[in-house]
């Protein structure tokens, strides 16, 4: 098999052409595809996490509109009962997938240590929050012993709407550490606030995933971005065929990128609390800052340009990054007040990392003396 790389797009006649750049080696392809392969571990995340908010809302949704009165007059109870249970039932066992996908994904993504880390942060979610666990155990007790929503309320006085009958939940033997949440509640329990809280969770693990994968991601997302530059910003595609006689006769595989998964993950990671994209310009304003301290005195700070000029290692005179290392040498000629050759090295040092929330690293050079 041979293969090429170009761009597809639509002619006048509104018929899909294709261009072929360029004939590439299986080795070329092969690399091709295994740069975009990670893509589809975050992409059965997502539609998974895209599950699991929509059957959310839609089960939020029906409950408000039950929750009034007037409204619910308008369907009989059986209707209300069939759709409740049937919402809030796709709604947990999305998120038992969400949750069991979630752990494999990782770990076939980043690898074992990943998925150790998600199962930890589940864990923390389990203890530390009731309706986490609640909603986790809820999805057990349906799949293994019965619909979730017992009694249909229609009342002027007290809340209105679809409940769990608490004597009912605790016929069941295997609510673990939920059984004594379980027994606070009142007799009629709503489901709402525990969905509402659960979306919230279902938020925290996605984007904890996403943070994960984050720099994966990126890579790939600057892999993509320069496949469509070789492809003058058209679609680029891939195609494979037997041999040239057949390409020459139009006999040949087209296998398009899927750039539309790439720009989510793209919007996603924008959109990350935890993430921040910064631009060319915002780089230059966000340029390292280096503070050297001299018996404990700030003695002169800067960003790294500045000092590209100012810092010569003479331990090794090649070395031109002015990011230095614990025990480097330098002579500080040009500092203020220190004499032209006050020779010091690198005793201590301290790197404050605020990237992500918009400001520059800092690193600290604590700086001793030294006579050779």
């Amino acid at each position: 098999m041979q293969y090429g790389f170009g761009y597809s797009h639509i002619v006048e006649d509104g018929k899909q052409e294709v261009i072929v750049l360029k004939h590439i080696s299986e080795e070329e392809y092969n690399k091709h595809i295994k740069n975009l392969e990670f893509c589809r571990h975050y992409n059965h995340l997502k539609d998974i996490y895209s599950l699991v908010i929509s059957n959310g809302k839609s089960f939020l949704e029906f409950s408000k509109i039950i929750n009034d009165n007037s409204k619910a007059e308008e369907f009989d109870d059986d209707y209300i009962g069939m759709e409740g249970n049937r919402l809030l039932i796709n709604y947990l066992t999305s998120i038992g997938m969400f949750i069991d996908y979630g752990e494999k994904e990782m770990g076939k993504a980043l690898g074992k240590d990943a998925r150790n880390e998600f199962r930890k942060k589940t864990n923390e979610l389990y203890d530390n929050y009731m309706s986490y666990r609640f909603i986790v155990l809820m999805r057990d007790y349906v799949v293994h012993y019965s619909f979730p929503l017992h009694t249909h309320v229609k009342s002027l006085i007290e809340p209105s709407g679809l409940f769990a009958q608490k004597s009912t939940l605790l016929r069941y033997k295997k609510w673990k550490h939920a059984k004594a949440d379980i027994e606070k509640m009142p007799d009629k329990i709503g489901l709402e606030p525990h969905v509402i809280k659960m979306q919230s969770y279902v938020s925290e693990l996605f984007n904890f995933c996403l943070l994960k994968l984050s720099s994966k991601l990126v890579d790939v997302i600057q892999y993509a971005n320069g496949l469509i530059q070789a492809a003058n910003h058209n679609k680029p595609v891939f195609i494979s065929f037997e041999n040239e006689d057949k390409y020459r006769a139009g006999q040949f595989s087209l296998h398009p990128l899927e750039l539309g998964s790439v720009y989510d993950a793209y919007q996603d990671l924008k959109s990350h609390p935890n993430i921040t994209f910064i631009g060319k310009s915002q780089k230059e304003e966000l340029e390292t800052i280096l503070e050297f301290y001299f018996n404990d005195e700030l003695i002169m700070n800067g960003p790294t340009s500045f000092f590209k000029e100012v810092i010569s290692n003479t331990t090794n005179p090649n070395d031109t990054d002015v990011i230095l290392s614990l025990g480097d040498r330098f002579t500080m000629d040009d500092f203020p007040n220190k004499g032209d050759s006050t020779r010091v090295r690198v005793m201590r040092m301290v790197t404050q990392n605020k990237l992500s929330k918009g400001k520059p690293t800092t690193i600290q050079y604590f700086l001793e003396s030294y006579d050779n």
